[in-house]
């Protein structure tokens, strides 16, 4: 039984930090999925499917990015990448969720959607033992709802917040 239980503290702590070959340590960075917030009117919402690919590749084009830097090591979110709270409606929630994660770090992304025309990209990264105050931050406004539009404006915004760069 402190056989487990000696395993279990160990497994906890390993998955904290990780130390690099010249003894600095790497935080962990847990992804959530990104969030399309929509602020056009129902009746104006046309194309909610090229909005889901176009949060999926984003989030999919964050994850590698992130997961190829040296920065950060990312955790494996498979089984959590949608936290049970929204981090517009709970900040402190969702670095409580990423502490529990076992995370240093959360990055949360989320496209403001006005119409065709007009979104916002937005990110937040937070250190979870100080969630009061983001660590980075920032949006960037698009003009134009297209895959190249969101990808550049996201590959700014990771550079600006993160310090990494979206893979070419």
């Amino acid at each position: 039984m402190y056989g487990i239980v000696a395993l279990v503290v160990f497994a906890l702590l390993a998955s904290l930090a990780v130390a690099t070959a010249d003894g600095a340590t790497v935080p962990s960075l847990l992804l959530p999925a990104v969030e399309l917030v929509e602020l056009a009117p129902p009746d104006q919402r046309y194309d909610q499917r090229e909005d889901a690919a176009r949060v999926a590749m984003l989030g999919a084009q964050l994850r590698r990015a992130l997961a190829a830097s040296p920065r950060y090591r990312l955790l494996d979110a498979t089984a959590m990448a949608r936290p049970p709270y929204r981090y517009l409606d709970c900040k402190a929630c969702m670095a409580d969720w990423a502490r529990r994660q076992g995370a240093d770090f959360v990055l949360v992304t989320w496209v403001q959607k006005e119409s065709r025309l007009i979104l916002m990209i937005n990110m937040a990264l937070i250190d979870v033992a100080h969630p009061d105050r983001p660590a980075a931050g920032g949006s960037i406004d698009l003009r134009g709802d297209t895959d190249a539009t969101w990808l550049a404006g996201a590959s700014q915004l990771l550079e600006r917040t993160a310090g990494v760069s979206l893979p070419p």
